[in-house]
């Protein structure tokens, strides 16, 4: 049997063409802080300019988020969600983040930094804002970084301005408190120091937390988003907090 030349050359290219494809280097994305903040800003800013297209194309299919109220969606959700007309508020934030820091590991880039946003009401002209904690996590398909996981914590009352309180009224609010379910435990102190006052429980071996005045006998601080309203009885004469946090109530009467 003779093999005609050109029969030889074809499978040698062919062979040749099967080596150089199994030892070809597979692509990777530059794995750079600069190179991941260029594209956790283009996501950020096609969300800005409602872009689906750009955001369609950022966005892996397998796209997960849960935004600060731990609401879940997926790359379709969020896409309608682009979609649909802004109505009467505009949300805005900062175009550059503060605070970032980028972490490279198995494969994904990992961002995390902060951004103070705004809410705008169109109608009412009244706008209203906090910071938020965001955590981007990218995987590089074919060359080029896609957004998987996106999630949003609010950091609370971090510029939260504390309202004017006359310092002759804080010792309204001086005193021991017990909380109602707790029965003989749960014990809660609040000192004063200056014009200042603060915070703190023996039971729960915590240190001593600064309170800040809101309007009408409530009071907040920079480590929760727990807000503290002081019952009072008829007279005026502070008769206990209720304490309101994310799910739920706390309750502490104030003892004599």
């Amino acid at each position: 049997m003779t093999v005609r030349p050109f029969s030889i050359a074809f499978v040698l290219l062919s062979s040749l063409h099967a080596f150089a494809q199994q030892n070809q280097p597979s692509i990777t994305c530059p794995a750079t802080e600069q190179a991941v903040s260029q594209v956790s800003h283009q996501i950020w800013a096609a969300v800005r300019d409602r872009d689906v297209a750009t955001w369609d194309k950022l966005a892996d299919d397998s796209f997960i988020s849960t935004d600060d109220g731990g609401v879940r969606k997926g790359k379709q959700e969020c896409l309608a969600d682009l979609r649909k007309p802004e109505g009467n508020i505009h949300t805005d934030s900062d175009e550059q983040p503060e605070d970032v820091r980028v972490v490279f590991t198995g494969g994904v880039a990992i961002v995390n930094q902060t951004k103070h946003w705004t809410d705008y009401d169109k109608k009412t002209g009244i706008n209203w804002g906090a910071t938020s904690r965001t955590t981007r996590v990218l995987t590089c398909k074919n060359g080029e970084w896609r957004l998987v996981a996106f999630q949003e914590t609010d950091i609370p009352n971090k510029h939260r301005k504390p309202s004017a309180i006359a310092s002759d009224l804080l010792d309204d609010y001086v005193g021991h408190y017990r909380l109602v379910d707790g029965g003989d435990k749960g014990e809660i102190s609040v000192v004063r120091k200056g014009d200042r006052l603060s915070e703190f429980s023996e039971s729960w071996g915590e240190e001593a937390i600064e309170l800040l005045p809101g309007k009408y006998d409530t009071f907040f601080n920079r480590e929760d988003g727990w807000v503290e309203s002081y019952q009072l009885d008829k007279s005026g004469k502070v008769t206990g907090i209720l304490y309101t946090q994310t799910d739920g109530e706390l309750e502490a009467k104030r003892l004599p």
